[in-house]
């Protein structure tokens, strides 16, 4: 009998380190701004908004794990939402009417220490990752993705992540399968999306470079409305003692190019969007500050260009929580007459993370 006491304890002391590694990680934020939000139309006939409101800045909830299969090989996990932490959805939905989460990035793969990662699910595309952490104002007003195509999450994708090289390198490709519904115009595509991207991020250093690429990705642009566009960019940005600064580059065109009537009724083929950014930490505090354009090629364009610019302080109480204030001024130029608007937004809020 003693021994077989001896034995079950010794295989729960085993046994415990093995559970408390595989526990999944249940992660998240939240991030609240109170702002004045002010809209202005060219069209003196067109209503004009000046107003204050409480915006949730994509605050979210997940659960994601590593689990260990053999010394070399281990699965991982990741589910998430995006949750309307001010109690509306994305549409400004309240009450019964209001969808409170949203999807967010999901997968299941197999990570090899040896070979990379293999990832099935939805997840941003590489060409969204390669952003690295440029964006200074992710998710607020201010996001580039008003400058810059390609932000885009993608549903259906197989994908695979390589070890890193030399303690800095990363190749990373993925396709969609012909099930993820995407569509070319109003007719189903049928077609698989790619996205790829090569990463060097050398943190010793303080340098990030990356180049990804899309072919046939149906998503989001910057002027050209939502389409399947071949999206080339390229990322660059280095840090020193506290100083940062960034770039990015992108082009866009529509994978299938558009008629010479669509072109001259006002849809656009390609597009090109660049921003630059500059940051300074400064103790608890993080000054920043950025610039960025987008412009159609398209002389019949109907939006020709988008302008943004925004600046703004972190104040960090702890790595979990911090204080901000930002402001953002944007400008949308039309082909039509009268049809030009600006955006001012002054922003102050609160972000936790857990």
């Amino acid at each position: 009998m003693k021994r077989t006491l001896i034995a079950l304890g010794i295989a729960a002391t085993v046994a415990l380190p093995v559970a408390a590694q595989a526990a999944p990680k249940v992660y998240g934020k939240i991030n609240l701004s109170v702002e004045q939000y002010k809209l202005d139309n060219e069209n003196p006939a067109t209503v004009d908004t000046d107003t204050t409101r409480l915006q949730s800045n994509a605050s979210r909830f997940g659960v994601k794990g590593e689990d260990e299969l053999t010394a070399t090989l281990s699965a991982v996990y990741q589910i998430e939402w995006e949750v309307a932490a001010d109690g509306e959805d994305a549409t400004g939905a309240t009450a019964s009417t209001k969808s409170d989460l949203t999807q967010r990035n999901r997968y299941l793969g197999i990570k090899s220490t040896d070979f990379g990662t293999v990832k099935l699910g939805k997840y941003d595309s590489y060409t969204k990752l390669a952003q690295g952490e440029i964006d200074l104002f992710n998710d607020f007003e201010g996001d580039m993705k008003y400058v810059i195509a390609g932000e885009n999450r993608l549903n259906n994708v197989v994908g695979y992540e390589s070890p890193k090289f030399f303690d800095a390198l990363t190749f990373n490709v993925l396709t969609q399968t012909q099930d993820a519904g995407r569509t070319s115009g109003s007719t189903p595509s049928n077609k698989n999306g790619s996205s790829a991207s090569i990463v060097y991020n050398n943190e010793e250093l303080g340098l990030y470079l990356a180049v990804a690429a899309d072919l046939g990705i149906e998503g989001a642009t910057a002027v050209s409305g939502t389409r399947e566009s071949d999206n080339l960019r390229l990322v660059a940005a280095y840090t020193i003692a506290g100083f940062g600064v960034n770039g990015i580059y992108q082009t866009s065109s529509a994978t299938v190019p558009v008629s010479a009537a669509a072109a001259a009724s006002g849809t656009n083929d390609k597009e090109t969007g660049w921003q630059l950014g500059v940051s300074y930490k400064l103790g608890d505090e993080t000054l920043k500050g950025q610039y960025g354009a987008a412009k159609a090629d398209g002389s019949k364009a109907t939006i020709q260009e988008h302008t943004q610019w925004s600046v703004g302080v972190d104040h960090n109480f702890s790595s979990k929580t911090k204080a901000f204030v930002w402001y953002t001024a944007k400008n949308e130029d039309k082909l039509a007459v009268n049809a030009d608007s600006d955006i001012q937004v002054l922003a102050v809020g609160l972000e936790h993370k857990f």
